[in-house]
């Protein structure tokens, strides 16, 4: 993404906007939601408990029309016993049909005596003939009740539902089982009453026996072809005695809510089913005036979040307008209008504070820059920064008068930095010190580097310094050339006396052959002569060897480094020294291990040895041993020189490395030796660390980085 361009997404106007536009709709449709299924929840409640009320309201009163016939046949029953079994036909037959004219729901009634032969049958729409009435017009013996029984329902032949209430007519004095009083009731008629109850547009009522046969309907058809609905699922749970669902498929395909009540007897069922649409369509059309009401309510409050968005971004945007002119012009003195005291305002204040704050922060910086300018090209050392890829990307002048004007920038450091050695660009010896010639002048620069944290906006990783350390380097050599000359002095007489003994053999052996060429000149024995000779040439060699040590380590000290093997180099110094330690009786134990190859200047390694190991020699007492050890653990070389001396003092302890501090008599030490030696090993990229214990001896150990050499 390019500075200045902000995605609209990111934008606070458009985040203001959504903001209000969301924080508008979610609670108005939350709000809205929540008090449309709450209405839902109770309009369906509503729906079932009035459906339950109707069809409890149906069974009562269907139940309450039967029992009307039978309270009023049993009253007959009760008042007329006698006349009814033992009346005469005109009788008989006149109070059936005044039970006839009364009870509107009842075909025909007969009477019949104790063997259920029909004694008197009147009927509404029949011509009776006498005879017994077939199976189909009475109950058997065995189920006849004692006080009165409703028969299965069964259909005429017309197809019309019928039933049967049977009496039993008893003599009012003795109560002695005189016969029955049987009727016939039309169910089509006496339910047509309910199915016209209102059930919306499309909902209807059902009537089903004790077996779950449809018996009424308001649409008969369904009645006329007997469909089984036992599979219903209201007439089921109707069947089985449970509570039957709140809302199931009906018989026609669609989805219904359904409820049932009981008639007690006979053992009824009364339904009304109501399709879901149908009972729900005021549910969908308050949804429907809801959401309309819910939108116009959205739009407006969308309306207004959208102008008071921009009304409230607006001093945002001229306050932004006002800062990316500033930041073009680069103008940190321009003046921020604002005219508003509110939070908008005082942001603006802010800027202006903080602009005013940041003008003055940037003078400060300048003249600090220019104060750093002036340090960094007069501090007399040449300066580089590198990139990841050691690559220069700047330099001050001193660097650039060292190694000529001109333009470094993605060179790297060895392109650059040629000395007289190869340059460490790899950065492992920080504070090597390089020879470099510059104009026919020789001068020596201690090379420092520094890991640059990478949070910088010139990619900088690495700063390289090249610090003049000539007369330093000089002045080193001369402290070292005088410890070196110091120690030579001291070890002079050993090495004369170490000389004296071959150049004494060398002269017996030249002054007895001479002797013999003299006295007996045709008598020399050739092989004696031989001898002689050899014994001559041995002996000279051994001064050669001494003085070819003495010469090697008197030699003016050169500053490269190189590789050379530790043991090899440390060795020569050793015979320097041997004819010390055979002086004072000390045994010198050596344990050199081959191949341990380390980076440095021989001539300086092997004063550091000779500086060492003088000391140890000077401390230790006859008869006593030096051990002199080297070894690599991991990725070091160790040196180790330990004597079993009268040790150092541990208050004296901290002040050895101090140049002139020496602990030997006047006139035995320089007080120059381990001064010289920890700088040399300094320089080496090396530690040298003193253990001693006063009266038991003391132990040098040096550590070194270690090298593959060959």
């Amino acid at each position: 993404m390019k500075a200045g361009k902000t995605l609209w997404n990111q934008r606070i106007k458009t985040r203001v906007l959504v903001f209000g536009i969301l924080m508008s709709i979610i609670p108005m449709v939350f709000i809205s939601l929540t008090t449309f299924n709450t209405v839902r929840y109770k309009f369906k409640d509503s729906i079932r408990e009035q459906n339950i009320q109707k069809t409890m309201v149906i069974a009562t009163k269907l139940q309450v029309s039967i029992t009307n016939i039978v309270e009023s046949l049993a009253n007959l029953t009760d008042v007329n016993s006698t006349v009814l079994i033992k009346g005469k036909d005109k009788e008989q037959e006149g109070i059936l049909n005044i039970v006839l004219r009364q009870e509107p729901y009842l075909e025909d009634i007969k009477i019949l005596d104790k063997n259920l032969n029909i004694l008197v049958q009147v009927s509404r729409r029949e011509v009776i003939t006498d005879g017994i009435v077939s199976n189909a017009d009475y109950v058997g013996p065995e189920t006849m009740p004692e006080h009165y029984s409703v028969s299965d329902v069964f259909f005429s032949k017309d197809r019309r539902p019928q039933f049967f209430i049977t009496l039993g007519i008893r003599d009012t004095q003795t109560r002695e089982h005189l016969g029955y009083l049987q009727a016939k009731a039309d169910l089509k008629l006496m339910i047509n009453q309910y199915i016209d109850t209102r059930i919306g547009h499309k909902g209807y009522v059902f009537f089903v026996d004790e077996e779950g046969s449809l018996i009424g309907h308001t649409d008969f058809s369904r009645v006329l072809s007997q469909k089984d609905i036992r599979k219903n699922p209201a007439v089921s749970s109707f069947l089985t005695g449970e509570e039957p669902p709140n809302e199931y498929t009906g018989d026609q395909g669609g989805k219904v809510i359904g409820s049932f009540a009981r008639v007690d007897k006979p053992n009824w069922g009364v339904f009304i089913e109501q399709p879901v649409i149908e009972a729900y369509e005021p549910i969908y059309e308050l949804a429907r005036n809801l959401g309309g009401v819910l939108f116009l309510t959205i739009a407006v409050v969308t309306i207004l979040s959208i102008v008071f968005g921009l009304k409230l971004v607006q001093p945002i945007e001229d306050l932004e307008t006002q800062v990316k002119k500033i930041k073009v012009t680069g103008d940190l003195q321009a003046d921020i209008s604002y005219s508003s005291q509110d939070e908008i305002g005082r942001l603006a204040y802010s800027f202006k504070q903080l602009m005013a704050m940041l003008d003055k922060k940037n003078q400060n910086i300048k003249a600090e820059k220019e104060l750093l300018r002036t340090v960094v090209d007069g501090i007399g050392a040449g300066m580089v920064l590198l990139n990841g890829q050691k690559q220069i990307i700047w330099w001050n002048p001193t660097f650039a008068e060292w190694f000529g004007e001109t333009n470094y920038f993605n060179l790297s450091c060895e392109d650059i930095v040629q000395s007289e050695e190869d340059f460490d660009c790899s950065f492992l010896q920080s504070g090597r010190v390089n020879p470099f010639v510059f104009d026919g002048e020789r001068k020596y620069l201690r090379q420092l580097h520094y890991q640059i944290p990478s949070e910088n906006s010139e990619g900088a990783v690495y700063l390289v310094i090249l610090e003049d350390v000539t007369q330093q380097v000089e002045m080193e050599s001369r402290v070292i050339e005088t410890d070196k000359m110091a120690t030579l002095g001291l070890l002079a007489s050993g090495i004369a006396h170490e000389i004296n003994n071959p150049l004494a053999i060398v002269s017996a052996y030249s002054e007895d052959l001479l002797d013999c060429l003299n006295e007996e000149p045709n008598k020399v024995d050739i092989d004696e002569i031989k001898e002689s000779l050899r014994i001559t040439s041995e002996q000279i060699v051994r001064c050669k060897q001494i003085t070819d040590g003495l010469l090697q380590f008197s030699r003016k000290r050169q500053h490269s480094f190189s590789m050379m093997d530790i043991g090899a180099v440390s060795s020569q110094v050793i015979k320097l020294l041997e004819y010390k330690a055979k002086q004072k009786f000390i045994t010198l134990k050596r344990k050199l291990n081959p191949g341990l190859y380390i980076a440095g200047n021989e001539n300086e390694w092997q004063q550091v040895v000779l500086n060492i190991l003088s000391n140890a020699l000077d401390a230790s007492p006859t008869n006593s041993q030096v051990e002199i050890e080297s070894c690599r653990i991991d990725g070091s070389i160790y040196f180790i020189v330990k004597d079993n001396g009268q040790g150092i003092p541990q208050n004296q302890l901290k002040s050895v490395f101090n140049p002139f501090f020496t602990t030997k008599p006047v006139g035995q030490g320089t007080g120059l030796g381990l001064f010289v030696s920890y700088g040399i090993i300094q320089r080496m990229n090396g530690r040298l660390i003193i253990e001693s214990t006063e009266g038991k001896g003391t132990t040098v150990s040096i550590t070194l980085p270690a090298y593959k050499g060959g």
